[in-house]
C-alpha cells in the first residue's frame, strides 16, 4: 500500500498536461484600464515536475496551474506558476496555443502579468515568455532572472508588450533553474491579448506654433499613433478647436477654416485679428465598451502685420533768405503692429517718386536744409519670428521752400519848399 501511494504521488507530480477549447477573440475591459482582444487559442497546457531522474530534479511546492485562464473572459482569473523549493535542473511552464493557423511574425502580443513573493536563490534561474512553432522554440524574451544569492523582486500587475519576429503557434511562460533554489514566489498571467488599447491615446505629432503674414495661409497638424503596432484603435476621429477666453470651442468649415475634422487644419486668408489665436485638436476613438480620447498640445498662431503705419507731423514752410532747415519730423500717432518695428524715411520732389534717405531709420527724422520744395514720408515694417512684412507708409508732409520772406521797406526823403508869405 505504501508503494502504491508513492507511485500515485509520482504519477501526479511528474507531468500535468491539460488541453481545453478556448473562447476565441473575445473583447474585454481590463480592470487597470484599457481594453483588449483575447488571443485566439484553442489549446492550453501546464507542466510542473516534482521528482525526475533525467534531468535530475527534486522540487517541493512547484505549481503550474490553470493555463486556460490566460485567454478566458474573466479578466481577473489567472494562470499560476510557482517555482517551489528544491535542487537540480527543474523546468516548469504554462502555455496556450492553436492547432490552426500560425500567429503572424512582427505583430505584438500583450501579456497581463504580475509576480509576487520573495526569492532567495543559490542558483541560476530564468523566467521567460517563449514562443514555439510546431514544437520548436523560435523566439523568447525574459521577464525575470536571478544569479546565485539574488533576493529578487516583485512586479505589480502590468501589460508586457512582446513582438516576436517569427511566426508561432504556442506561447509559454517558462521557468527553469539550475542549482539549489529557494523561491517563495508566484508568477501570474491574467490575460494574453492580440490587441490592447490604452487611454489616453498617444500623439505621434503635435501642433507647432506658426507665424504668417497677414492675408497668408498655414496649416496645423496633430496625428494620433494608430498603426498596426500602436496601442490605439484604427477608428480615430479628429475635431479642431480654438481657445475663446478660457473655453475651447469646436471649429467649423467655412470662412478662414477647412479640414476641421481631419488631422491637418487649414487656416486661410488670415486676418490680423487672428494674432495669438490658439488651436488644438480633440481626438477620440472606441473599442468594444471602451472609449478613448486625447487633447493635443495647443499651437499658437502669430500674424505678422502692420495694422496702422502711424502718422507724422504737419506740413512746413521754410525761407531761403532766413533758414531752409525744416523742423524735425515727429510722429503724431505711433505705428500699430504685431512684431518689432523698423523704419525707413523717404523723400520726393514731385510727391510721386520716393527714394530712401540714407541712415534715416528711426521713428523720427530731422531733415537737413532743403534746396527746393520736398515731400517726406515714413515707412514702417514688422518683424515677427523671422517673418518680415513689406513697408507700409505714413501720411506725406510737404516742406515748401520760399525764396524770400523778409519785408523790405523803401524810405524816400522828400524836399519840401515853402514860399514866404508876401503879406
Amino acid at each position: 500500500m505504501k508503494t502504491n501511494s508513492i507511485l500515485r504521488y509520482i504519477f501526479m507530480a511528474l507531468c500535468l498536461l491539460v488541453s481545453n477549447k478556448m473562447i476565441s477573440q473575445e473583447m474585454v475591459s481590463l480592470p487597470m484600464g484599457g481594453c483588449g482582444r483575447l488571443l485566439d487559442t484553442n489549446t492550453s497546457a501546464q507542466y510542473a515536475n516534482f521528482i525526475t531522474i533525467f534531468p535530475p530534479c527534486l522540487k517541493v511546492g512547484a505549481v503550474a496551474a490553470n493555463a486556460n485562464n490566460m485567454t478566458d473572459i474573466d479578466v481577473n482569473s489567472y494562470a499560476s506558476l510557482k517555482p517551489g523549493i528544491g535542487a537540480g535542473i527543474c523546468p516548469i511552464y504554462i502555455s496556450v496555443g492553436t492547432t490552426g493557423s500560425d500567429f503572424p511574425a512582427n505583430k505584438p502580443v500583450y501579456i497581463d502579468f504580475s509576480s509576487e513573493g520573495f526569492n532567495f536563490n543559490a542558483s541560476f534561474n530564468d523566467a521567460s515568455f517563449r514562443f514555439f512553432n510546431n514544437g520548436q522554440e523560435v523566439y523568447s524574451t525574459p521577464v525575470g532572472g536571478h544569479f546565485f544569492f539574488d533576493f529578487g523582486d516583485s512586479q505589480s500587475r502590468k501589460i508586457i508588450k512582446v513582438m516576436p519576429t517569427v511566426a508561432w503557434d504556442e506561447i509559454r511562460l517558462s521557468y527553469s533553474d539550475f542549482g539549489i533554489g529557494f523561491t517563495f514566489n508566484e508568477m501570474k498571467v491574467y490575460n494574453i491579448l492580440s490587441e490592447y488599447y490604452i487611454d489616453p491615446m498617444t500623439y505621434l505629432s503635435q501642433p507647432s506654433d506658426r507665424t504668417v503674414p497677414v492675408g497668408g495661409s498655414t496649416t496645423m497638424t496633430a496625428v494620433i499613433s494608430n498603426t498596426d503596432i500602436d496601442e490605439t484603435p484604427a477608428n480615430v476621429t479628429y475635431q479642431w478647436q480654438i481657445l475663446n477666453g478660457s473655453t475651447w470651442a469646436n471649429l467649423t468649415n467655412g470662412g478662414n477654416y477647412s479640414n476641421v475634422t481631419s488631422s491637418t487644419l487649414n487656416i486661410n486668408n488670415i486676418p490680423a485679428g487672428f494674432n495669438n489665436n490658439q488651436y488644438r485638436v480633440f481626438a477620440k476613438s472606441s473599442f468594444y465598451t471602451c472609449s478613448f480620447q486625447a487633447n493635443s498640445n495647443p499651437g499658437r498662431l502669430f500674424v505678422n502685420a502692420v495694422n496702422n503705419p502711424g502718422t507724422i507731423g504737419a506740413d512746413q514752410t521754410v525761407c531761403l533768405d532766413i533758414s531752409s532747415d525744416p523742423a524735425a519730423f515727429t510722429q503724431t500717432a505711433a505705428a500699430q503692429l504685431t512684431g518689432t518695428a523698423s523704419y525707413q524715411w523717404q523723400s520726393s520732389t514731385d510727391n510721386v517718386t520716393f527714394t530712401n534717405i540714407t541712415n534715416a531709420t528711426s521713428a523720427t527724422y530731422d531733415a537737413p536744409a532743403v534746396t527746393q520744395t520736398t515731400y517726406y514720408r515714413r515707412g514702417v515694417r514688422s518683424t515677427l519670428n523671422g517673418d518680415v512684412t513689406a513697408y507700409q507708409y505714413s501720411n506725406v508732409v510737404k516742406v515748401t521752400l520760399k525764396k524770400s520772406c523778409l519785408i523790405k521797406c523803401i524810405i524816400t526823403n522828400r524836399m519840401i519848399t515853402a514860399k514866404p508869405n508876401s503879406n
